[in-house]
């Protein structure tokens, strides 16, 4: 049931859900490929710092993408509201 999975914590669209496309795979191997090239080239401590650029760029993103999952849904959830109070969706009794 999906009420006692989000008291329960099991859902977590971040974690859970994975594009399975070849161009998101392509984009992970090629930010792989991107990275063994700096870390053969910088310093530790420069290569850690770019590690940490990567990580913020990430959290960025995960920030982002949540602000406009929230905006999503809860118009999703308003279309409905209004839907079932509309003139056109008469209520049953």
């Amino acid at each position: 049931m999906i009420l006692e999975a989000l008291f329960n914590g099991e859902i977590y669209a971040s974690e859970n859900v994975v594009p399975k496309s070849d161009k998101f795979r392509e984009a992970t191997g090629e930010i792989a490929r991107i990275m063994s090239f700096f870390e053969d080239k910088l310093s530790k401590e420069d290569y850690a710092l770019l590690e940490k650029l990567c990580d913020s760029h990430a959290d960025e993103g995960n920030m982002t993408n949540e602000v406009q999952f929230k905006y999503g849904f809860t118009m999703g959830v308003l279309m409905m509201c209004e839907i079932f109070h509309s003139p056109f969706f008469p209520p049953t009794k």
